[in-house]
């Protein structure tokens, strides 16, 4: 089977000055995730299988010091990959794992499969849910392009239904996305057919995200409704390289998740 991975460009390992702490929990500082360091530079475009049970290094979207502030966690932060192991998933509608911290933190622990890295394998990402193409031979069968895709991380409010509702229908009304992929109780997908509004969607969110100041980022109510904001897929700057500044949604049902 192909494997479900997206590639995922990942920066040169930095080295942690004495001061690159990340926070992690409930206003606690925990141990800067070292092993993450060790994990090969590049291109990681393999996938391997991530069983339930399995050791992992999985993206924890909190806050981290590097010696310029405080700033919000983001996956190219090495410093931001913690170790737990996979309780269940990759769920089939999102390519999701749920994450028991070794720690034993109880938040952030749904994570994308593509931010979660087999320790056993090196640092191989875990792949997604199993795909069950239309039609008998696999091998000619190529996963569908999906439109320039952003996670985002609501409040713990979020598990209260109607204050979800209000929450996905404020950013329905002010960003527009040309499609929604909600019902999730601490998060909701947007999508962009156009790189440039899903871009300037990120920032914007970025932008406001950035100005808290908390340690704990359960505490930061900079924006009303989202706590944390990721791309999942190729960024817009990937896309342009390769072409897809646009994407034209395929006619008839949606085959892609």
């Amino acid at each position: 089977t192909a494997c479900a991975c997206w590639p995922l460009a990942l920066p040169e390992p930095m080295a942690l000055g004495f001061g690159a702490m990340p926070w992690r929990g409930a206003g606690r500082l925990a141990r800067p995730c070292v092993a993450a360091l060790l994990l090969s530079r590049g291109q990681l475009a393999a996938c391997v299988e991530c069983r339930v049970g399995d050791a992992v290094l999985a993206f924890y979207a909190g806050q981290v010091d590097r010696g310029r502030g405080v700033e919000a966690c983001t996956p190219s932060m090495q410093e931001c990959f913690f170790p737990g192991k996979v309780r269940s998933g990759p769920d089939a509608a999102e390519g999701m794992v749920t994450i028991d911290w070794d720690d034993g933190d109880e938040n952030n622990r749904l994570v994308h499969h593509t931010q979660v890295k087999h320790s056993a394998s090196g640092g191989e990402r875990c792949d997604g849910p199993p795909i069950s193409p239309p039609g008998d031979d696999d091998e000619e069968w190529v996963p569908p392009e999906i439109p320039c895709t952003l996670l985002c991380r609501l409040h713990w409010e979020a598990s209260d239904p109607e204050w979800n509702r209000q929450a996905v229908d404020t950013l329905k009304a002010e960003f527009k996305p040309d499609e929604v992929l909600d019902g999730f109780d601490w998060h909701v997908v947007l999508r962009f057919n156009d790189v440039n509004r899903c871009e300037a969607v990120f920032k914007a969110l970025d932008s406001v995200l950035s100005k808290c100041t908390e340690k704990d980022l359960e505490q930061c109510r900079t924006h009303k409704h989202v706590k944390a904001v990721e791309y999942v897929g190729d960024d817009p700057e990937t896309r342009r390289r390769t072409g897809r500044h646009v994407h034209v949604p395929s006619p008839g049902p949606r085959t892609e998740l």
